[in-house]
């Protein structure tokens, strides 16, 4: 069995960010890799190709719920009125918040 895990070198410990499923006192090896900051934003570009390439609905919403946290600032509601209103269709799905409107 092979696992990938981030971890953090303090006082000359390898922490695990996560819990492992070894048996305490097992002997495992260890490989080490530094990570960068970069490193992090395949993550996104991956999620964002899932998203994209989703046929049905379902496989989108779960890519989209795959997505990183970071994609949360995505405003799904705008694109979907910017997409029709772009293809012509001045119609909105969605008519945007008033104040003082109850939902």
């Amino acid at each position: 069995m092979a696992t990938t895990v981030l971890a953090v070198y303090q006082n000359g410990v390898l922490r695990p960010a996560q819990p492992l499923p070894l048996a305490e006192g097992e002997t495992v090896q260890i490989t080490v890799a530094r990570t960068v900051a970069a490193a992090l934003a395949p993550a996104e570009d991956e999620a964002v190709e899932r998203i994209a390439a989703a046929t049905t609905l379902e496989e989108w919403i779960a890519a989209a719920n795959a997505a990183p946290a970071e994609a949360d600032e995505y405003d799904l509601l705008a694109a979907l009125n910017d997409n029709r209103r772009l293809s012509g269709d001045q119609r909105l799905l969605f008519a945007p918040e008033r104040e003082g409107d109850a939902r």
